[in-house]
C-alpha cells in the first residue's frame, strides 16, 4: 500500500527516523534506503532486512487469545468470514554522525523507484539536529512545539498541518512534543460503544479498525501544503500517550467503547493491543530525554503503564528515574506529560460533596493524575528541584499558562503550559467539544500567574528558550490558533507568557 517515514528522536549528533511499510508484501526482500542531505553533504543508509518488526491484525493464536466472552461468542457464531489481514512492517533507523543544529532533507527510496503525488509526501521529510548548547539572545532560540488531541476525522482540510506548514521560518520548532491523543481509537464513539467488533465473525477486524485510525492520521495529505502529515514529516517528534490512544479513561472503564470494554478481560485485551500499536507507530520507550545544556527535557508517559487500582500512572522504576533526572538538573528542566499536574485532587467523598453526584461520576470515569498514589511522589520530586521546572501537557481541551514559585521565597519557578486541542472531537450535538476552563489550583504550588489561552479554539503552542547573559534561561510561550474552515491559513502566534528561569 505505502511506505512512509517520520522523524523521531534527535540529538546534536544523531537522528532516529521511523520507517513504516503499510500492507506491503515481501518487505524484507526489497531494497529500501534512506537518503539524507544537509550541511553540505549527502549520504544514504541501506535499511537492514533483518531490522524490520511486524505488526499484524490477525495472529496465529486468534481467537484463542481473545477474552473469554469473545471466545464464547466466536464459538457460538455460525457464520464466520475469513480473517481480516492488515500489516505494518517498521523499523527505527539511527543516522550519525551529524552536525549540530543542521537541517537535513530526508528521502525514502524503495526499489529505486521515483514516486509522485501523495506517495511522495509520505516518503519525504526533514529533521534538524539539536544545538550542542542553548542558544544565546542573538541566536535563534531553541523551540519546542507542544500539541495534543488531534481528532483527524474533523479536520478533512488538513488545517492543523496547514497552520504548521505556514509558520514563519524564524518561529518554526526544532522539536515537536505531542503529549497525547494523537489518535482517537475510541471515536467516533458510536462505532466502538454501540458496535461489537471483535471475534464473532471476522478475527482481526478490531485490530484492523484501530490500525486504520493510525493510518488515516499518519498519511493525511491535503494538497501540497496541508494535512497532519505536514506536521509529522518536518522535524523530530517525541510522543507520549493519553487515554484516547486506547479509550476514554483507559485502562479503567470510561463509558465510551462500552460493548468492547465492558468486562475487565475485554479492557485488558484492548489495552494490550492498543499499546502494541502505540509502541509501533509512536514511542517504544515511556521515558525519553533531550539535553541542550543547561536546559534538559524529559518526556514521561503517564498512561501506557498505568494500573487499574489507582496506585501508579507509570512504572515505579520510571518514577525513580524521573526523580533522579530532577535531582541532577544543572539548569531549568522541562517535563512533558500527558495530563496536567496542576489539577484538583479529591477523594470520592469530598468529590461528591463538592461536585455533586453527576460531576463526581464523570470525574471518576475520566481520572486525572491526582487520582493515583504516585501523584504525591511526583509533586515531591518537582518541589525538591534546585532549578525551575516547566510542565508541558494537554488533554483538557483548553489552553492555560500558570506560573508561581517552586518553593515559597525562592527564585526558582514552576510553570505549566497546557495546549489542547489541536482538533477537537465532536459532542453529541456535533459541535467541537472544548473543555471548561479551570483556574490552576494552588494546593501544591503558590501560583501567582494564571491565564486562559485561545478560548474555544483549536491550537498548538511553541515554547522558546535562550540563554541570558546572567546565566538564567529566558522562556517565551506563543499560542497558535488553528484556522477554522474557510479562514485564511496565515498563522500568527501571539506571545502569551515570558519569564526568566534559573
Amino acid at each position: 500500500m505505502s511506505f512512509l517515514l517520520v522523524p523521531h528522536q534527535v540529538s546534536d549528533t544523531a537522528a532516529t527516523i521511523w520507517v513504516g511499510a503499510l500492507d506491503e508484501e515481501g518487505v524484507r526482500q526489497r531494497s529500501v534506503r534512506l537518503e539524507f542531505e544537509g550541511g553540505g553533504e549527502g549520504r544514504e543508509v541501506e535499511l537492514d532486512a533483518s531490522g524490520w518488526e511486524t505488526w499484524e491484525s490477525f495472529q496465529a493464536e486468534d481467537p484463542k487469545s481473545y477474552p473469554l466472552l469473545d471466545r464464547l461468542l466466536h464459538l457460538a457464531s455460525v457464520l464466520k468470514s475469513p480473517p481480516v489481514r492488515r500489516t505494518l512492517d517498521y523499523q527505527r533507523v539511527e543516522i550519525k554522525p551529524l552536525s549540530a543544529r543542521t537541517s537535513y532533507a530526508l528521502t525514502l527510496r524503495v526499489d529505486d523507484q521515483k514516486v509522485i503525488g501523495a506517495e511522495r509526501h509520505l516518503r519525504e521529510g526533514r529533521v534538524t539536529t539539536l544545538p550542542a548548547e542553548l542558544p544565546t539572545k542573538d541566536e535563534k532560540p531553541f523551540t519546542l512545539l507542544v500539541g495534543s488531541c488531534f481528532y483527524g476525522p474533523e479536520d478533512p482540510g488538513g488545517l492543523v498541518g496547514g497552520a504548521y506548514r505556514y509558520m514563519p521560518e524564524d518561529q518554526r520548532p526544532d522539536v515537536k512534543v505531542l503529549c497525547g491523543d494523537q489518535v482517537y481509537l475510541d471515536n467516533p464513539w458510536r462505532e466502538t460503544t454501540l458496535k461489537w467488533y471483535r471475534a464473532n465473525q471476522k478475527p482481526g477486524l478490531f485490530r484492523a479498525m484501530l490500525f486504520e485510525k493510525y493510518v488515516a492520521n499518519w498519511t493525511q495529505v491535503s494538497g501540497e501544503d496541508a494535512g497532519f502529515r505536514q506536521l509529522l514529516a518536518d522535524g523530530a517528534n517525541y510522543f507520549c500517550s493519553d487515554d484516547h490512544e486506547f479509550w476514554n479513561n483507559a485502562p479503567n472503564f470510561g463509558g465510551v467503547g462500552l460493548l468492547n470494554s465492558l468486562t475487565s478481560g475485554q479492557r485488558k485485551w484492548w489495552f494490550g493491543e492498543a499499546s502494541r500499536l502505540f509502541r509501533a507507530f509512536q514511542s517504544a520507550s515511556p521515558l525519553l530525554r533531550l539535553e541542550i545544556p543547561p536546559l534538559s527535557v524529559c518526556v514521561a508517559d503517564t498512561r501506557i503503564n498505568r494500573d487499574t487500582k489507582g496506585l501508579r500512572f507509570m512504572r515505579d522504576e520510571d518514577l525513580k528515574s524521573l526523580g533522579r533526572w530532577i535531582e541532577g538538573l544543572q539548569g531549568p528542566g522541562v517535563l512533558v506529560v500527558g495530563q496536567p499536574v496542576l489539577v484538583e485532587g479529591e477523594g470520592v467523598t469530598k468529590s461528591l460533596l463538592k461536585k455533586g453526584l453527576k460531576n463526581a461520576v464523570f470525574s471518576y470515569i475520566d481520572r486525572d493524575l491526582p487520582h493515583y498514589a504516585q501523584y504525591r511522589d511526583l509533586v515531591g520530586h518537582i518541589k525538591s528541584s534546585d532549578h525551575s521546572v516547566v510542565i508541558l501537557t494537554g488533554d483538557v481541551h483548553f489552553g492555560r499558562v500558570a506560573c508561581g514559585e517552586l518553593k515559597p521565597g525562592s527564585e526558582t519557578k514552576f510553570v505549566e503550559v497546557i495546549s489542547s486541542p489541536m482538533n477537537a472531537v465532536l459532542s453529541d450535538k456535533d459541535e467541537p467539544l472544548f473543555g471548561t476552563y479551570k483556574e490552576a489550583p494552588t494546593e501544591h504550588f503558590p501560583i501567582t500567574e494564571d491565564r486562559e489561552v485561545l478560548r474555544g479554539r483549536n491550537q498548538f503552542a511553541t515554547v522558546r528558550f535562550f540563554l541570558l547573559e546572567d546565566g538564567r534561561v529566558n522562556m517565551e510561550v506563543r499560542a497558535w490558533p488553528i484556522p477554522r474552515p474557510g479562514e485564511e491559513v496565515s498563522p500568527r502566534g501571539d506571545v502569551v507568557f515570558e519569564k526568566a528561569l534559573s
